[in-house]
């Protein structure tokens, strides 16, 4: 390996390398690996690693938003910070022109750390401090109301401020699937959201510039996006009877790009980016059919990340207890599966061919993680031959797992950028140490 671009000898983590073989991309753009690749990137970075492609966030980002805009010109889109903060995706966001979508002071801070304008950064969320849902107001952020007690915050910000103008928007609960009641925003059947918006509308340096919704669905249906458009345009034609509101918000909660093993996993069908679209802007564009309409704001987080991250792992260790074949990997379920999905994500072996003395194991395998914990299992079933020595590729993992992570008994991996274009890897989260895990507590 050659090591370029090497800024500072003290600081290894600046490092950029070229591995000799440029990686190819198959026909739908995702990176094609090797057991050689995979090999020279762990003598750099260690056995175990995640991958981020931001060619494909880039094109992900791009070919979401162009599905909305392409009916409704005045589409923004406001990635989930939550969803995978990794600094360097969000620095991708704000490059491409999107806001910062935030649910708390770390994740603004982080936003404004890495050059985001506040006026490109959207505030939600059900806990905002005082201090910090002012703040955010007076540097011109979006900040979407989620209580009754957020207004009191904005009513006393109001009073002391009288020459200050403020503007919030309010958060909406309505029923959409009947399956769940979210606990999120002004429920509108009684009355908390007119309480909000009539006691908002009656301070006189205050108003009210758009209605926010995001609402979880189990099936993430075009029905379900197309019903909560429907809503929120009718409560806007309620409540901005003289004025159009500056924005609707309808919030995330998407289904992202899958392959095909994952997709069969899942009961009720995956809509793609473009149906999505079709679900939400035609109503809007029928609403305004000029150009002078409000901002139709999106909130993606799983729609644009979930295919950009891959975790790899070597396998150290095999076993057979009774009937049971166990693939031990330098990784754990709470780097891949942090929220307890029941799926097998999308798993690729890359074998070391011309070791033929590895010792082996033909499937079905369990492919299990380092912790001590019997539900520590990565890939259940495995159904194809693995040895030591192997490299374990986890696929369709980039939403809440770098941010859900906890240091259980091991500290994280770092994560990699790849650079598809200069065919470089450059390290943009080293590898923890100990001292990281408890620099925090007073020893």
């Amino acid at each position: 390996m050659q090591i370029i671009n090497n800024s500072r000898s003290d600081a290894p983590y600046k490092r950029k390398i070229k591995i000799h073989s440029k990686i190819e991309r198959d026909k739908d753009g995702k990176m094609q690996l090797s057991w050689q690749t995979l090999h020279n990137l762990e003598k750099e970075y260690g056995d175990s690693f995640f991958i981020l492609d931001l060619r494909q966030f880039e094109t992900n980002y791009k070919e979401f938003l162009q599905g909305f805009r392409s009916i409704y010109p005045n589409t923004n889109l406001g990635y989930s910070y939550k969803t995978n903060y990794i600094p360097k995706l969000c620095q991708t966001v704000h490059s491409m022109g999107g806001y910062a979508e935030v649910v708390s002071q770390m994740e603004y801070d982080l936003a404004v750390s890495i050059g985001v304008p506040p006026t490109r950064i959207i505030f939600n969320g059900p806990l905002k401090q005082q201090e910090d849902l002012e703040n955010a107001i007076l540097a011109g952020s979006i900040v979407n109301l989620d209580c009754l007690e957020e207004v009191e915050m904005v009513e006393a910000l109001a009073n002391r401020l009288p020459e200050q103008k403020i503007a919030v928007g309010l958060r909406c609960n309505f029923e959409i699937d009947t399956t769940r009641i979210s606990r999120f925003g002004f429920d509108v059947a009684a009355g908390e959201l007119d309480q909000a918006f009539q006691r908002l509308t009656e301070l006189n340096n205050c108003t009210v510039d758009g209605l926010h919704c995001h609402i979880s669905t189990s099936a993430r249906s075009t029905e379900s996006y197309s019903r909560r458009t429907q809503k929120i345009i009718e409560l806007t034609d309620y409540y901005f009877k003289e004025k159009q509101p500056r924005f609707i918000d309808i919030g995330g909660g998407f289904y992202g790009k899958m392959t095909d093993d994952l997709k069969s996993q899942f009961d009720g069908y995956i809509p793609n980016y473009q149906e999505y679209a079709q679900a939400v802007a035609p109503q809007l564009k029928s609403k305004y059919p000029g150009d002078s309409g409000p901002e139709l704001i999106i909130e993606p987080g799983v729609a644009v990340v979930s295919d950009v991250l891959n975790f790899a792992a070597k396998v150290v260790g095999l076993k057979t207890v009774r009937s049971r074949q166990i693939a031990l990997v330098v990784g754990s379920v709470h780097n891949v599966k942090p929220t307890g999905t029941d799926k097998n994500l999308s798993l690729r072996v890359y074998r070391d061919e011309e070791n033929s003395a590895q010792r082996k194991l033909a499937g079905p395998v369990d492919i299990v993680g380092y912790t001590c914990m019997e539900h520590d299992c990565l890939y259940k079933d495995y159904p194809g031959e693995i040895g030591i020595g192997d490299y374990t590729v986890v696929e369709n993992m980039g939403a809440y797992t770098v941010v859900f992570k906890p240091p259980f008994i091991r500290a994280n991996p770092p994560i990699i950028s790849y650079d598809s274009i200069q065919d470089e890897y450059q390290l943009i989260r080293r590898r923890e140490t100990s001292e990281d895990v408890f620099s925090t507590y007073i020893l």
